[in-house]
């Protein structure tokens, strides 16, 4: 599973895939782009700021997250649950690539790398309810930050460059704003 947002703190990864320090990489997905346009399903929201984290198909660009491997059916379900309002579409393993070692923070993890090449399939979500006027709900981008900078300066540095706020902008310019 190529997760992108608010799964990206080691909590929350925690609470869905069991040893999951054993079965995930920080990656970089090519050919997706990750822009707050899905409205959010469960979470509070208020006004327009109602938008979370989506990642569409699209050539020349790239974002960053993490590849959870080896998922068990009742992760799967568990998963599936919690993306609701989300669809799940096939990332080829060929448009992933893992990051060096050396460029992320791997204290969460008690293996080197799992074999992500060799997964038979890797899943991500892509957004049912797209809404293209809508602004980022603070708290969860705020939740989103805190989950990449585990990864690391160069992690946290690429997920603000590659994150796009649904208002034109990527996050990092959004956040000074």
């Amino acid at each position: 599973m190529f997760v992108y947002g608010s799964l990206l703190d080691p909590t929350a990864l925690d609470a869905l895939f069991d040893d999951f320090q054993q079965r995930v990489w920080p990656v970089t997905g090519q050919g997706f782009e990750r822009v707050c346009n899905q409205r959010a399903s469960w979470r509070a929201t208020e006004a327009d700021q109602q938008a979370v984290l989506n990642v569409v198909r699209a050539d020349g660009t790239w974002c960053n997250g993490l590849v959870v491997t080896d998922i068990q059916r009742g992760e799967l379900q568990a998963f599936k649950d919690r993306e609701a309002g989300y669809r799940l579409r096939e990332v080829p393993t060929t448009d992933l690539e893992q990051y060096a070692a050396r460029d992320v923070d791997t204290t969460h993890l008690e293996s080197t790398m799992p074999p992500i090449e060799e997964q038979d399939l890797v899943l991500t979500t892509t957004g049912t309810k797209v809404d293209h006027d809508i602004a980022p709900i603070p708290s969860y981008l705020d939740e989103c930050l805190v989950g990449a900078s585990q990864w690391g300066e160069t992690f946290l540095a690429d997920f603000e460059a590659t994150t796009e706020t649904n208002t034109e902008t990527d996050l990092a310019t959004y956040r000074t704003d």
